[in-house]
């Protein structure tokens, strides 16, 4: 992955074309047997190094979840010297070119974010620029934390504000909310804000789902409770067509906040779905609606190279995490790395601004 914006260069061979490598390996592997357990453990194992491999003195077989199978692998792709000559060794092993090259291709590995965030460049500088996460699901939807236990771990991290995004019933693949829950949220939501004695202020939204025509399952006109919402797509992600006008209709929609993980991307899985972005950015910069740059390191959606075209066209962002579990809050980390590799301006980051600034805007595109 090319570099900006002063990050450190990346190593000749990085974690993630070793993962990607050992994944082609498994799919080349009889589905479901041992070899391709092995390469797939492996490689999800050194997705999550905090450091890369390549030029440390290290037993390889000492590394969780890698097998003497995978350890071979991975000592042959190494000495390869380049993630080009991989790319040539996978080949001729393959004897064809990795056909889900695609579908891994700029995901970032946690040693990636770490290199990252620990170089100077613009952007925002660091988690301590950020005061808040703006994705975020509870038990009540497909995430497994209570909604008390999500706003102490907020509270606790010193977040100064929250925007909590359950799904509504209407999203098949989450399950979620009625109406008539959303209202009761929202009461547990304010008694919790009340405790918190000033310290952290939640604000109730939703992750509302897209559908095919572009319309959404949930708004501030159908939940009057709700500050607003993220509108992400869930359906037809696959699907060769043109998706535009679903995704401009959704975020001409008033009450919609963010665009959430636009492509609908999932590492090694499928590739999202197709759009003229430089429209769906346009829309979105003259409306004031935020682009989602979602950490969760299976989707890092934008990725970085979509990151830079809604940068240049003058977007707002979201760096948020998509939590849904207590172990997900840190993903913003990987949201952080793709804004600094995209070059954004500090000031564009909405989740970086002061409470006060962030609520107006909340309520402009709840009015829009």
């Amino acid at each position: 992955m090319p570099e900006t914006n002063g990050t450190r260069p990346a190593p000749p061979v990085t974690n993630g074309r070793l993962a990607a490598a050992l994944l082609a390996l498994a799919d080349a592997e009889e589905p479901g047997g041992r070899a391709a357990r092995d390469y797939r453990d492996a490689a999800a194992a050194l997705r999550q190094l905090p450091a890369d491999l390549f030029g440390r003195r290290i037993n390889i077989l000492a590394l969780p979840h890698v097998t003497p199978r995978a350890a071979d692998a991975l000592g042959a792709f190494l000495a390869c010297g380049s993630d080009e000559s991989i790319s040539d060794r996978l080949a001729a092993i393959l004897d064809r070119e990795d056909p889900a090259r695609e579908r891994k291709r700029d995901f970032l590995t946690r040693a990636d974010v770490d290199r990252i965030l620990s170089s100077a460049g613009d952007g925002p500088a660091g988690l301590a620029d950020l005061r808040a996460d703006l994705h975020l699901h509870t038990d009540r939807s497909d995430g497994t934390l209570s909604l008390a236990d999500l706003h102490r771990a907020l509270r606790l991290r010193g977040d100064r504000y929250a925007f909590l995004t359950d799904h509504a019933r209407d999203c098949s693949v989450a399950g979620g909310l009625f109406p008539a829950d959303f209202a009761a949220q929202a009461r547990d939501v304010a008694r919790l804000n009340e405790a918190s004695d000033g310290e952290l202020l939640m604000l109730l939204g939703a992750e509302a789902n897209i559908a095919e025509d572009g319309t959404l399952d949930v708004t501030p006109r159908t939940v009057p409770q709700l500050a607003g919402v993220v509108a992400s797509i869930h359906t037809g992600l696959r699907s060769p067509r043109d998706q535009t006008a679903r995704l401009v209709r959704a975020v001409e929609t008033p009450g919609v906040a963010v665009l959430g993980h636009p492509r609908g991307r999932l590492y090694n899985v499928r590739t999202g779905v197709r759009a003229d972005w430089a429209r769906v950015f346009a829309v979105a910069a003259r409306r004031g609606v935020a682009i989602e740059l979602n950490g969760c390191p299976e989707r890092l959606d934008l990725d970085p190279r979509l990151a830079r075209l809604a940068n240049e066209a003058g977007c707002l962002f979201t760096v948020s995490s998509d939590a849904h579990a207590h172990r997900h809050l840190d993903f913003q980390r990987y949201a952080l790395a793709v804004a600094r590799l995209a070059g954004v301006p500090r000031e564009r980051v909405v989740n970086s601004w002061s409470r006060d600034r962030f609520v107006a805007w909340l309520e402009e595109r709840r009015a829009a």
